[in-house]
């Protein structure tokens, strides 16, 4: 009798937190809620941002760089983005071109004024540092195309959630299953609120995270949340950029030959 109890029992519970469960949702459509959210309402073609960078070094040194950067959206989740050094004067000039594809790795360059000439960034290049700052150029493709991935990019699971900055966020995590992403796995906190991502985390061996991004100071222009300050991080080397953003606009009508080699080595106008 007892036993008979405890089966209906089980029945009734399973009749009741069965939709609840169902409704649940997994990492993927969450992620998948957000990219819809970026494809809508938050959509944009073009945008500008003017961008400070801090870099300190393990040692207490610092180094400060401001650049312009300007990027398009393509169809089918191709981007294009071109970085102008402003400041200081032994970098003023040096420009940096990124085409992101989805599903393949960025073609990028680097053009040195001092040169005069342009680089190609090559697949063994891929891991250094982009100049001087806790970013490689791999991160930065990473960063750029990770909204777009799908479960043949990386496999995703849902840990739990977490407070960041008195922010509720979920966390997930991401096992890239292409080899040019350079990460065994990849944690994401995404403000549970705007489905903002307040903090990235980046694996390569070991429980210790190769690479730290975390974004505060998150502000709307329009629609679209932005954040104000990011911190990259290399715990290994005790390093940190600090990146604060100002002059951020969307949808300016940018011109398609601003995207080019031509215009990474003539300069910004």
């Amino acid at each position: 009798m007892e036993t008979r109890c405890a089966v209906l029992m089980g029945l009734l519970l399973l009749g009741v937190l069965g939709p609840a469960a169902q409704a649940a949702e997994s990492a993927r459509q969450i992620l998948d809620r957000r990219k819809a959210l970026d494809d809508t309402t938050r959509n944009w073609t073009d945008r500008q941002q003017h961008l400070k960078m801090t870099i300190r070094d393990g040692r207490g040194g610092e180094r400060q760089r401001e650049v312009m950067l300007y990027e398009r959206r393509l169809p089918g989740d191709e981007r294009q983005m071109i970085v102008f050094f402003e400041s200081p004067a032994e970098v003023k000039g040096t420009g940096f071109l990124a085409y992101t594809h989805k599903g393949r790795p960025a073609e990028q360059w680097l053009y040195l004024p001092e040169l005069q000439r342009t680089r190609q960034i090559t697949p063994r290049s891929r891991t250094e540092s982009f100049v001087g700052t806790d970013l490689t150029y791999q991160d930065l493709d990473i960063i750029q195309d990770m909204g777009a991935w799908t479960e043949d990019d990386a496999h995703t699971s849902l840990r739990g959630e977490e407070t960041i900055d008195g922010v509720v966020t979920h966390v997930i995590e991401l096992v890239p299953q292409r080899e040019d992403i350079g990460y065994r796995k990849i944690v994401l906190w995404l403000a549970r609120d705007d489905l903002t991502p307040r903090r990235l985390e980046f694996y390569r061996d070991g429980d210790e995270p190769a690479k730290r991004v975390q974004q505060h100071d998150l502000h709307d222009v329009g629609a679209i949340p932005v954040a104000r300050h990011m911190e990259v991080e290399t715990p290994s080397k005790g390093s940190k950029t600090v990146l604060e953003s100002s002059d951020d606009a969307f949808d300016l009508h940018l011109e398609e030959g601003l995207f080019t080699q031509r215009a990474l080595e003539r300069g910004q106008r």
